[in-house]
């Protein structure tokens, strides 16, 4: 077993856009501290930099403690994975191909993870709390709701234009791999549809923008909406723009906002 299983752009003012481009480094910066991550790496080292490269098989740090070892052994493994479901989908993954990217053995890849399905796993719930957290920190950071909402879809989307390769294994590769990561890929976004609720209930509270809609179906509207955002980032997911996720983020807000005006 594993050790512990995102008319008004236009418009913006400058400031504003300044604020959105914060938001997108604040998620680049959290998942980065996941460890380097190349666009499309090639699954053996072949074409990766020396300075780059993996220690390689039977090779490591031995000023590093057998826990840092342990973590950095993972981190490589998934890093690796990650690029491999997303450049082949989950049905032609192999674990050799994951290996020979990391510059690790078999042996050590089923130190760490049973199987292909449970690196998966793993993968997709350290994604899922890395971004979860880069949304809510970019929320967080602001006390006007209108701009909590604005920087909270920023970071959301801004996380796919800067990782497509965990884009396409969050919400393509992931779906395909069985009901269990259905369920899994369900819980990561009724987090996110938390954190709008949240987020809108508290601007009615505050008496800020935003109205209660007469009918009271505050929660039902919220869960229509993430939904939406989740298949405005799949369709960019798909048709392989992940880089252009961003330029949704006007269009998000203003929908959001328009639900609740």
């Amino acid at each position: 077993m594993a050790r512990e299983s995102a008319k008004r752009a236009q418009a913006a003012p400058i400031s504003r856009r300044g604020e959105q481009v914060r938001a997108v480094k604040s998620s680049a910066a959290s998942l980065k501290a996941r460890g380097p991550v190349s666009e499309r790496a090639p699954e053996s080292q072949s074409g990766v930099p020396e300075s780059q490269r993996a220690p390689g098989r039977g090779k490591y740090d031995r000023t590093r403690s057998p826990d840092q070892r342990q973590k950095e052994q993972q981190r490589r493994l998934l890093d690796a994975a990650g690029h491999v479901f997303a450049e082949v989908g989950w049905a032609d993954a192999t674990v050799e191909a994951i290996v020979n990217r990391a510059g690790m053995s078999r042996r050590t890849f089923y130190e760490h993870f049973d199987d292909l399905r449970e690196c998966l796993l793993v993968l997709h719930q350290k994604v899922s709390k890395v971004s979860f957290r880069a949304v809510e920190s970019s929320v967080h950071a602001q006390s006007d709701p209108p701009e909590k909402l604005r920087m909270g879809v920023t970071a959301f989307l801004g996380g796919i234009a800067m990782f497509p390769h965990m884009a396409r294994v969050m919400f393509r590769v992931v779906r395909s791999a069985g009901p269990e990561f259905e369920a899994a890929h369900e819980h990561m976004m009724a987090r996110f549809a938390k954190l709008v609720l949240d987020g809108v209930l508290g601007s009615f509270d505050s008496g800020g923008n935003g109205t209660m809609p007469a009918d009271g179906q505050v929660e039902l509207r919220v869960f229509a909406l993430v939904s939406g955002m989740e298949a405005v980032a799949m369709r960019y997911v798909l048709k392989g723009e992940e880089a252009k996720a961003l330029e949704a983020a006007p269009v998000l807000v203003d929908m959001v906002q328009k639900t609740f005006a």
